[in-house]
């Protein structure tokens, strides 16, 4: 019996001690997913100018940061987010590093979610930039408003340059999908000015939106967009790099629904980038001068050694400056870039403009409104303004080339009396197509000579104008080396020309425009035509084309 009780006592232990193991079991597994939940978290920082202490640890409203330079210290990981309150005002710069992932980007945003409030303001005075990001990834930065006027240098390189934001990538590193959205970019001034080229011997180097990568580091995967900048030294958006490696160049970049104003250089610069829309943009004043630390010089966008660009759905206005200054030029060493359903108004340099070694690129379906006022001698300009400047410069003292096999067709262009329309082409253009075009100009027009672009013995090759509407005989220039072979002549019949509206160039004369365009194909020798095709399904305001293309930007119904 006393056996018997033994081990039953026995038993009874052990299965206390089983049971006691399998619950610190379990409390051991539910401790391990719990603190593997809290590596997992998404964890939010909060930062405050007004009630926020450094010393606090920022994980809630309550408990926020006060600076900037606080934020900066951390280096943000996947799903972190970090939160700049509504209202407040911070002093210095942002500097970003930022590892996220695909499906848990590090987010910078404002809060509380009343867009009532002011966004929070950045005031980078005397700082490079007011949102500094180096070598990041997957990070989307949202309702921030930054300014940066001139004031002492904090580091030296802040004295000649000044960004609202710089994004840089080096050391090897590739930084791949970075978001800016809805950004308040302005008063962006250097400390100091520089020579650069512009209206005054001086210009102000200045830029709202800036992504620089070294020979050895690369962006990919770039938007920009919703941003408002306005009132720059320099450049509105620019996308840059060191790198001659033609692999090494920025890809696939999206510069979508911006407003940009009174940039003091070019609005928008995409340089030694692959795979770009620019969709949806504003631009009004490039080349400002409304402040005289201004460039004053600038087109609304230029791309430059570029590949594979679609500009479209933009308006390009009132572009002022001593050269260039278009609403949309293609500037020498591009492939591939595509101007369409744009708006192109009161741009002093001109309307086209595609510059040497530039090779399959088009302008096509746009509307072109009093373009190319610009007068050599006048204001400091160096050149005349132009409807068509077809050029062959490939750089400073580099040798001219080209360009080859360019396209323009179906655009409707409009100038007023009292402006003198130029045209020029470079001895050197091989593979030229102007066609199905309306040219409803109402002043003189003049044979552009450019300074060392025409070349004794050269002579251009397969150049054609063929089938374009003019308002008057006598519209192209007789000393231009080249006729249209098969011109129409007379009144569109537009809705309301002059206007600055799309719908204001509506043609009405059937007999003139309905189906009278030609089939556009590829030039002689060019295998190429346009990469994204030469047919077009749809016009400016997005009606259908069917049967034979109209004559201009606009199809009848």
């Amino acid at each position: 019996m006393e056996k018997n009780f033994v081990k039953i006592l026995s038993s009874f232990i052990i299965a206390i001690l089983l049971s006691f193991s399998l619950a610190l079991f379990a409390s051991c597994q539910k401790n391990t997913a719990t603190s593997q939940s809290e590596k997992n978290k998404n964890t939010t920082y909060y930062v405050d100018s007004q009630n926020g202490n450094d010393n606090n640890n920022g994980l809630s409203p309550e408990t926020a940061w006060r600076s900037l330079a606080k934020a900066g210290e951390h280096m943000y990981q996947a799903g972190e987010k970090l939160l700049l309150k509504r209202g407040s005002v911070f002093y210095g710069s942002l500097k970003i590093q930022a590892n996220g992932t695909a499906s848990r980007p590090v987010i910078v945003d404002a809060y509380p979610d009343d867009t009532t409030r002011p966004l929070p303001l950045i005031n980078a005075r005397g700082h490079l930039a007011g949102v500094q990001i180096t070598n990041s990834n997957y990070l989307k930065i949202n309702h921030l408003e930054i300014v940066s006027n001139a004031g002492n240098p904090v580091v030296p390189e802040a004295k000649n340059q000044r960004y609202g934001v710089l994004a840089e990538a080096s050391a090897g590193f590739h930084s791949s999908h970075i978001v800016l959205n809805a950004l308040y970019v302005h008063q962006i001034f250097a400390s100091a000015q520089v020579p650069a080229g512009g209206q005054n011997p001086t210009s102000n180097m200045g830029m709202g939106i800036c992504f620089s990568s070294t020979t050895d580091g690369t962006f990919s995967d770039i938007t920009i967009k919703n941003c408002r900048i306005a009132f720059t030294g320099h450049t509105g958006i620019k996308i840059k790099t060191d790198a001659q490696d033609t692999t090494l160049f920025t890809h696939h970049v999206n510069i979508l629904n911006n407003r940009l104003n009174d940039i003091g250089g070019p609005g928008i610069q995409p340089g030694k980038c692959v795979d770009v829309l620019v969709s949806g943009n504003l631009v009004d004043h490039s080349g400002s001068m409304v402040d005289p630390r201004m460039h004053g010089r600038g087109s609304g966008i230029w791309p430059w050694r570029c590949t594979n660009v679609l500009i479209e759905h933009n308006t390009f206005m009132y572009a002022h400056g001593k050269m260039d200054s278009h609403g949309a030029h293609i500037d020498f060493g591009c492939r591939n870039v595509v101007i369409q359903y744009n708006m192109s108004i009161s741009n002093g340099g001109g309307f086209v403009e595609i510059l040497g070694n530039d090779h399959n690129c088009c302008y096509r379906y746009n509307i072109s409104i009093n373009d190319g006022w610009r007068v050599k001698g006048v204001d400091g300009a160096m050149q005349n303004g132009e409807i068509l400047f077809i050029s062959n410069y490939t750089g400073h003292n580099m040798p001219k080339k080209g360009p080859f096999n360019n396209y323009i067709y179906n655009n409707t262009i409009y100038v007023k009396k009292g402006i003198v329309s130029g045209f020029s082409l470079a001895p050197t253009t091989s593979g030229l197509l102007v066609a199905n075009n309306i040219f409803y100009i109402l002043g003189k027009t003049q044979t552009t000579i450019r300074n060392g672009e025409n070349i004794p013995g050269a002579k251009m090759k397969n150049v054609l104008f063929i089938n374009n509407l003019y308002r008057f005989r006598g519209t192209l220039p007789a000393s231009l080396p080249v006729h249209d072979s098969l011109p129409l002549y007379g009144d569109p019949g537009f809705a309301f020309p002059g206007g600055l509206k799309a719908t204001d160039y509506i043609p009405a004369n059937a007999a003139l425009i309905k189906n009278k365009g030609i089939p556009i194909e590829k030039l002689p020798g060019d295998s190429i035509g346009l990469t994204i095709g030469l047919t077009v399904k749809k016009d400016i305001l997005g009606n259908p084309i069917t049967g034979k293309p109209d004559m201009g930007a606009v199809e009848m119904k």
